[in-house]
């Protein structure tokens, strides 16, 4: 049967594709497809995303995805999968809907970054129902904060200012029940079946909303002074649920802003570091690959791939650039003072370019988000992000005895050191000498 508007079938399905917000608290696009009646919820298994990541990503995301139907399913609704190129899979599932119900168009959270926003503008041009965009992966959207002048903002101080000035964030609840239409000749889609390299965290919304408040209601209180522990004992822990969608950047916000005190306004502040290194993306998405200092192009960079090895698997001899790699490889995951170390040991004591360094962070990190992760390495290659100075080098030797003073870190990571943030008698460069070849090349560009 085929549901016209007003017919006695009702008014027609709604489509919502999910993309990165693995969830149904604060989502705009979902909340207004309840509003108009039925709804069909959608995840496209992207061949051009999954293909290129690592197994503990993919696994990430089917497991989302996995307790995404089950919400679904408990509010009476349906998620359907489908796996393809998203502008010829959402056209054809709209297609496969339009032989059973009237589909009065397509909702998703607008996407920013480069492929986001290319594969986005492809899939409704090729759609013959209209297509409606709804703001809702970050905070404040990229583009929304601009200088007097109208332009972006290139220094992280002046966009926090501007970024703190608006409004506290208002999320929308979670659609209480959802209806969907009976498609019974619409097969509802597998969800692959894999194992992951690394453990993973409890996935879904439910289990990030609650990370969310028992850091608030605990953690947060000392989040200024101990979120650079390296061993990450500090910080929220959110970050991966953050990236994929399963919690609202808005909802945390929110939450958050209500909290007095130093830890929850350093906590908000590292929202908007996130927001803003996505507003740097989609306004220059050639940093992808290109510095965003032009004359870093003239930097002479080292292509050792014996150096690159040894960094990647930990085998450095520097301890806190060791343990540094070896936890990310076995757990998806590290405290961001010691991916600020093993990324500035990367590209200033081994000069090798950044790009190699990112792409290892992406796949390996569990929340590998694009604009976050490119945007902290151009930051700690010193390329110009925020003005960052190329010539301030993190000693890792000094880092890790004061950000792991009593070596617990050390000694699990690399228990070779004993604890000790000496430099090994195997370390493949000597690190005064290597800052002063560093210094004596980033200071020749030009």
């Amino acid at each position: 049967m085929r549901y016209e508007k007003g017919s006695g079938g009702g008014p027609g399905v709604a489509v919502v594709w999910h993309r990165g917000d693995l969830r149904t608290h604060d989502h705009p696009a979902l909340v207004a497809a309840v509003e108009r009646g039925s709804i069909a919820g959608l995840v496209i298994l992207d061949d051009n995303i999954l293909n290129a990541t690592s197994t503990r990503r993919r696994v990430l995301f089917y497991e989302h995805v996995r307790v995404l139907r089950a919400t679904y399913r408990e509010r009476g609704g349906e998620l359907y999968v489908r796996t393809g190129e998203p502008w010829i899979a959402v056209p054809e599932f709209v297609a496969q809907l339009e032989r059973e119900a009237f589909v009065t168009g397509v909702h998703a959270l607008r996407s920013w970054s480069p492929y986001g926003s290319t594969r986005d503008a492809q899939t409704a041009a090729a759609l013959t129902v209209p297509m409606h965009w709804h703001d809702g992966l970050y905070v404040r959207s990229p583009g929304s904060i601009v200088t007097q002048a109208g332009h972006g903002f290139s220094v992280y101080s002046p966009y926090l200012r501007a970024w703190r000035s608006g409004a506290p964030p208002e999320p929308l609840d979670a659609p209480a029940r959802m209806t969907s239409p009976g498609l019974g000749n619409v097969d509802a889609g597998d969800i692959p079946d894999d194992v992951s390299d690394v453990p993973l965290p409890v996935a879904g919304e439910a289990a990030a909303l609650r990370a969310l408040v028992a850091f608030l209601d605990r953690p947060v209180h000392e989040y200024a002074a101990s979120r650079n522990r390296l061993d990450g004992s500090g910080a929220s822990r959110l970050s991966v649920w953050l990236t994929i969608g399963a919690l609202s950047a808005r909802t945390a916000a929110a939450a958050a802003w209500e909290r007095p005190g130093e830890g929850a306004a350093k906590w908000i502040a590292e929202l908007a570091w996130r927001d803003f290194l996505a507003d740097m993306l989609y306004r220059r998405p050639e940093l992808l690959h290109e510095p965003f200092t032009a004359r870093w192009n003239t930097f002479t960079w080292n292509d050792s791939e014996a150096d690159f090895a040894a960094w990647r698997d930990g085998c450095t001899g520097v301890p806190a650039v060791d343990a540094a790699m070896r936890e990310l490889r076995a757990t998806g995951w590290i405290s961001n003072r010691a991916r600020m170390i093993a990324a500035q040991f990367l590209t200033k004591h081994l000069r090798i370019h950044w790009t190699k360094g990112a792409k290892v962070f992406h796949e390996w990190l569990l929340d590998g988000d694009v604009a976050s992760n490119t945007g902290n390495w151009q930051w700690s290659a010193g390329l110009g992000i925020d003005n960052a100075p190329y010539f301030r080098v993190f000693n890792p030797v000094t880092q890790a005895k004061q950000h792991d003073p009593h070596g617990e870190w050390l000694r699990r990571w690399v228990p070779e050191s004993n604890g000790n943030a000496a430099v090994l008698p195997n370390a493949i460069v000597d690190l005064a000498q290597a800052r002063r070849d560093y210094l004596e090349e980033a200071g020749a560009v030009r």
